[in-house]
């Protein structure tokens, strides 16, 4: 740490340089401790070593490193000029980016170091208060605090510079390109390679378009250990929706052993849960529909299903007086699965149904993307749960069993 920074004093337009390794755990995980300690110790020292060499050509009062975790940290450069301050925080983080980043490539090759190598980077500025404790790492501030969420935003071999930073960036301007906002400013972007198209693709593959909320995706259907826990997460309530239902159905009265679907229902009724489905009526005009598009004999299925939900019941008497049998004669155009929909902590899994073929012949449902979202998902979960609801208000919705 330098002493140059003086005590008690509140600096302004103080640049801070973040960098982070993306993939640390892989690299430690893959390497015996020392060698992977010996690999970032390098990468400290060379960054160490970038931003003092630029520092001293340009004359710059202060760069000191701030804060290091073993695999990233953050650097604070200062000088009455901010322009020189300026020129070595973002010199420096483009030469350790598009140079120094490939040598150390190649150390940690010849070091023996497995995995790959590959870092975030962020450059932000603001007014820090020093509180000369010698204790750097223990200094709080908001804008360290927003630079340090920009590198943890940033897409791994990226250096991202806040709306401050490029709004001052000058003669670098050219170097960054705009890629969106992160938590409401603007965000500018540079590849390793320097190319913008790269840049604005990267970003928007990591952070999504504006406006975005959390959603998890999964390639297809979940297996259904996964669905028996979203089962055992349910307090009151679980809203199956489809159009015949007949996985859920057949898990319901299976020969095989563990089956653990329905252990699953029987633990959610057994605790005063209900467990509400909708199937599609047979003789209604959508399931007509739905038969010509997929050259299925829907109406066969449906009443495959009802007859096993009958099975479920009549096996096990009162235990099953909490599943609730409904049909419809619209079709939902989705599936899904809704745990304690109204809830604040609820949940819903729903996968639309996309027809087609692909060269290995017609997709099934199951093989469509599913989606697992939350109330944190905002008015993507309060669409997909008024759907849900409103199928079962409407359409002829009748209770069968």
């Amino acid at each position: 740490m330098s002493d140059q920074f003086r005590a008690d004093r509140t600096y302004d337009n103080v640049y801070l340089v973040f960098v982070d390794t993306s993939g640390y755990s892989t690299i430690v995980l893959a390497n015996p401790r020392d060698r992977a300690a010996h690999a970032f110790d390098l990468l400290r020292e060379r960054m160490l070593a970038r931003i003092g060499q630029i520092s001293a050509r340009l004359g710059c009062a202060r760069s000191d490193l701030w804060s290091w975790r073993g695999d990233g940290g953050f650097f604070a450069v200062h000088d009455e000029r901010e322009s020189v301050a300026r020129d070595v925080a973002l010199e420096a983080a483009r030469a350790f980016l598009t140079l120094d980043l490939r040598h150390l490539r190649d150390e940690f090759a010849q070091a023996g170091v497995d995995g790959g190598l590959h870092l975030r980077m962020a450059v932000h500025k603001g007014t820090i208060r020093y509180t000369g404790d010698g204790r750097t790492g223990t200094i709080h501030s908001p804008d360290i605090n927003r630079g340090a969420h920009l590198e943890r935003a940033a897409p791994r071999d990226c250096l991202a510079v806040s709306e401050d930073v490029y709004r001052t960036a000058g003669p670098h301007a050219g170097l960054f390109t705009a890629v969106g906002a992160y938590e409401g400013r603007g965000v500018y972007l540079m590849s390793a390679d320097g190319g913008a198209d790269r840049a604005t693709r990267t970003w928007l593959a990591g952070q999504g378009l504006t406006g975005g909320v959390p959603v998890r995706a999964y390639p297809e259907r979940p297996s259904p250990e996964e669905k028996v826990r979203l089962l055992d997460a349910a307090t009151s309530d679980v809203c199956d929706l489809g159009t015949a239902l007949r996985t859920s159905s057949s898990r319901l009265v299976t020969t095989e052993r563990p089956a653990r679907y329905r252990d699953a229902v029987l633990r959610l009724l057994a605790r005063g849960g209900t467990y509400r489905c909708y199937l599609l009526d047979p003789d209604s005009e959508a399931a007509a529909a739905l038969a010509r598009q997929f050259q299925e004999d829907m109406a066969r299925k449906v009443k495959d299903s009802l007859e096993r939900f009958g099975r479920f019941k009549e096996r096990y008497g009162p235990a099953a007086d909490g599943l609730h049998v409904y049909q419809t004669d619209t079709f939902p155009g989705f599936s899904a699965l809704g745990i304690d929909m109204r809830e604040r902590d609820g949940l819903v899994l729903y996968s639309a149904y996309v027809g087609g073929t692909t060269p290995q012949g017609v997709t099934e449902r199951g093989d469509m993307p599913h989606y697992l979202i939350s109330p944190a998902a905002g008015r993507v979960y309060e669409r997909i749960r008024e759907l849900a609801e409103a199928h079962g208000a409407t359409g002829d919705a009748r209770r069968v069993l």
